[in-house]
């Protein structure tokens, strides 16, 4: 197993907000702190799982954990069990609207919501506020007739009550019916996998879906398609007309995982081509990791937005989650990244259902319609909560057993102070340990020396499904 080497960075509380933007899609600045950063030199895929489990992402080489105390945005780290999931009516349908495209070429009529529109959440907002302004000096609304005092009953109530009638009148128990038809429901219900099977040979269309190791030969003789598409992404949806290579490369490209192969799966960093007709019209990037496939991020042809790419790009994803799943056992997470209950476009995630949160104090995972609950009734100014204040903190890493790499030598910190005593008069030094302790709680040693990496430029091991 490759050892993984960080370098710590500190805290940056000077950051600009990427998800706080104005009108012209600029960044809000001096709105985003982060509790911790570090470089990766070099990464194991184990290592970097244990980190995501307590919050932190990584962007290109540089690993971070928002302070969601203090930032503008609180993000929250959001999985899903694919052994659970179940596809929602909008979902089903950008499954069956690709299928359309591929079979015969037509565009479908309407789309599906992908993100709440902030616009509509703003006029939503200024009417609610409007109407609040006239009506506070009216009389208030009298009080809602309770079930028994209405003379009608809904629909639900109407056949409820004719369902436990006719379960009387057979000598049937209602609650045995109930699971029989839940039974038969969930036969019935359609997976990704049953609308992908549907692909025939006389389709119009053509979509193949590989997933290619990012320091690949393939992969770098592609490279310059995959910019290209981001950067008409980026323009386009993102407003953002500073697209540079080099920036592409090293936010999407540049990995300090390595490829390592493990219980049948390969692990590290990949990206996935959705490739139609032969031409790339969306990329998923996405770690491999022992318990999850972490998606970092996704960037699509503006031109093909009407089949819905963010939502069937995703579903994909999931879909090769359970393949893995089914190889590998323990693979069963799929990571989304953050979620951001004050950002619009980020509130898609929880659509992907039953999904989790991560609690930032605890580090344990609650159901996303618990802390939902939690986190719209916060009193705090950025939308902050703990979901389990109850909950003692994990206990941080005993500072002396750190592994610690000076001057050529691997050796704990407790052995480092002994052999460079100008360090033990260092406070502002200790300090940043005593940080990094606490944001790596009790996940296993992982600042060691840098193996150097290899770049298997011949590698041809790629993941390969057709539709």
């Amino acid at each position: 197993m490759v050892t993984s080497f960080l370098e710590y960075l500190t805290t940056n509380d000077r950051n600009s907000c990427g998800y706080c933007k104005n009108e012209q899609g600029e960044r809000t600045p001096d709105s985003s702190v982060t509790s911790g950063g570090a470089w990766a030199h070099n990464m194991n895929a184990k290592d970097y799982g244990r980190l995501l489990d307590m919050g932190w992402r990584r962007s290109g080489r540089y690993l971070y954990k928002p302070n969601n105390r203090l930032t503008c945005c609180p993000q929250f780290t959001i999985r899903l069990d694919v052994t659970k999931f179940k596809m929602s009516r909008s979902q089903k349908r950008a499954m069956r609207q690709m299928n359309e495209f591929l079979a015969t070429g037509k565009r479908p009529v309407c789309g599906i919501k992908e993100e709440d529109s902030v616009e509509k959440n703003q006029k939503k907002s200024s009417l609610t506020s409007a109407e609040t302004t006239s009506t506070s000096h009216q009389e208030p609304p009298s009080k809602k007739m309770k079930d028994s005092d209405r003379p009608v009953l809904t629909k639900k109530e109407i056949l409820n009550k004719r369902f436990l009638e006719k379960c009387q009148q057979r000598n049937l128990d209602p609650e045995e019916v109930r699971a029989e038809r839940k039974a038969k429901d969930a036969a019935r219900q359609r997976t990704i996998q049953s609308y992908i099977d549907e692909a025939r040979p006389d389709w119009k269309h053509k979509l193949e879906i590989k997933i290619i190791p990012v320091d690949s030969r393939e992969f770098d003789e592609r490279s310059n398609e995959s910019f290209d598409l981001y950067k008409r992404y980026q323009t386009t949806i993102h407003k953002d007309h500073h697209c540079r290579f080099a920036g592409f490369r090293k936010f999407l490209c540049d990995s300090p995982l390595s490829i390592e192969k493990r219980d049948g799966v390969e692990l590290g960093s990949f990206h996935m081509w959705f490739l139609l007709d032969e031409k790339i019209i969306a990329v998923s990037v996405l770690d491999v990791l022992p318990q999850c496939v972490s998606a970092k991020y996704m960037f699509y042809d503006p031109d093909y937005s009407f089949l819905s790419l963010g939502t069937y790009t995703a579903l994909r994803e999931i879909d090769v989650t359970k393949r893995f799943q089914q190889i590998c056992p323990s693979l069963r997470y799929y990571y989304m990244g953050y979620y951001i209950h004050s950002c619009p476009k980020m509130r898609y995630k929880a659509k992907f259902r039953p999904s989790d949160l991560l609690c930032e104090k605890s580090k344990t995972w609650l159901t996303f319609d618990a802390c939902k609950e939690l986190l719209d009734k916060s009193t705090n100014s950025n939308g902050f909560t703990e979901f389990r204040p109850e909950e003692p903190q994990q206990i941080p890493l005993a500072v002396d057993d750190i592994l610690v790499y000076s001057k050529r030598e691997i050796l704990t910190f407790a052995q480092a102070l002994i052999r460079f005593p100008e360090i033990a008069d260092n406070n502002e030094f200790l300090q940043k340990v005593r940080e990094l302790t606490i944001l790596i709680l009790n996940s296993e040693k992982t600042l060691q020396e840098p193996i150097k990496r290899r770049h298997a430029k011949n590698r041809q091991t790629a993941h390969q499904w057709t539709q």
